[in-house]
């Protein structure tokens, strides 16, 4: 068997440049990572829709093509033949040994034609609401032509019910380990962080403070985020009168996230969906305990209070709030364990 030394990553976005830390982490940490212990394999990344303003470039001397889709229908044409083009320029170089699409969508459709015209292998990574009714692809694509990796026991059980099939892999995001100074102030009783949109349900957030604010009127929260609800939030926490309690700050970088969750006591994510929750991984490195429904790569701990109703989410955070915490830094989704998977599914090891 050839030495597998060639992959080429499809996504729909990557970032703009080394200081992008915000456009799809997971896939950030992933590559430095697997490149730093498997230096000889090389990545080759086609971003079908983002970044806009950018053709060729390197990151992290990774070579990155952005097809600037821009999420225009008028436009995927144009994107599936360019991606069609690489592929083909690259198998002419002999640097196209495994694809690796992310999400089941567009980049998986062209994945599945890059892969049976090259006869390589396709890997498809399920990454949040493609699992979901409303994604066509569901139903238009032979999924049988790709090995499909689910990011978490809950992704990988709502993708079968969906279409009766089990998934080839689960394989989480595994994170670095965080380091922190365990003697840091936590003057923030409670932190979201997330995309300010109704499937994240940060409405129930307001709530919370709500009702708890008759125990502790100073209670101090902070949310992390932007998006299509945001003034929908902000005018229910003024109608509230929680304003000095609850603090937008809109997106920030991922460091600036990791500086909050390392003063805060909670994390409150009451999203009713997720892929994985990578948010769930890096608020435990970074010593937080976490309240939320079990969704994504949720999993009852110590440090993590899983709840099935508002009114549990509301006790949970009371019941925390009114104890003596212990911040101990936990990695439960270690990256090395990521890299190792993905490193099998290569065919880099056994």
């Amino acid at each position: 068997m050839k030495k597998v030394k060639h992959i080429l990553i499809l996504t729909p976005g990557f970032p703009t440049d080394e200081n992008d830390s915000v456009c799809v982490p997971p896939l950030q940490d992933f590559l430095l990572h697997f490149k730093e212990k498997y230096p000889e394999v090389e990545f080759t990344i086609i971003a079908f829709q983002y970044p806009f303003d950018k053709s060729f470039y390197k990151w992290h001397d990774m070579f990155v093509l952005s097809l600037r889709g821009k999420n225009l229908k008028r436009e995927k044409i144009f994107v599936w033949d360019g991606a069609l083009t690489m592929a083909k320029y690259l198998a002419g170089q002999n640097k196209l040994d495994v694809v690796h699409s992310l999400w089941l969508g567009e980049c998986a459709l062209i994945g599945n034609r890059i892969a049976a015209k090259y006869n390589v292998k396709h890997i498809c990574t399920l990454m949040g609401q493609d699992v979901s009714p409303k994604n066509v692809y569901l139903k238009i694509l032979n999924q049988r032509k790709m090995e499909i990796v689910a990011l978490s026991e809950n992704q990988s059980q709502a993708f079968k019910s969906l279409t009766k099939r089990e998934v080839d892999k689960k394989i989480f995001w595994g994170i670095p380990t965080q380091k922190y100074d365990y003697s840091s102030i936590r003057e923030i009783d409670l932190i979201g962080v997330g995309s300010l949109i109704p499937l994240k349900n940060f409405k129930l957030m307001i709530k919370t403070i709500k009702v708890l604010k008759k125990d502790f009127p100073e209670i101090n929260c902070k949310l992390i985020g932007d998006g299509n609800q945001a003034n929908e939030l902000k005018k229910l926490c003024k109608e509230n009168n929680l304003d000095k309690n609850i603090e937008f700050l809109g997106k920030q970088s991922r460091d600036s996230v990791f500086e909050y969750m390392r003063r805060s006591k909670i994390l409150f994510h009451p999203s009713t969906f997720e892929g994985s929750g990578m948010v769930f991984a890096e608020a435990l490195a970074n010593g937080m305990h976490i309240v939320s429904f079990n969704v994504g790569y949720a999993q009852k701990n110590s440090n993590w209070q899983i709840a099935n109703s508002d009114e549990e989410m509301i006790s949970n955070v009371k019941k925390l709030l009114s104890s003596e915490l212990n911040h101990s830094a936990q990695n439960l989704f270690p990256i090395e364990k990521t890299i190792n998977d993905y490193a099998k599914l290569y065919g880099l090891i056994n």
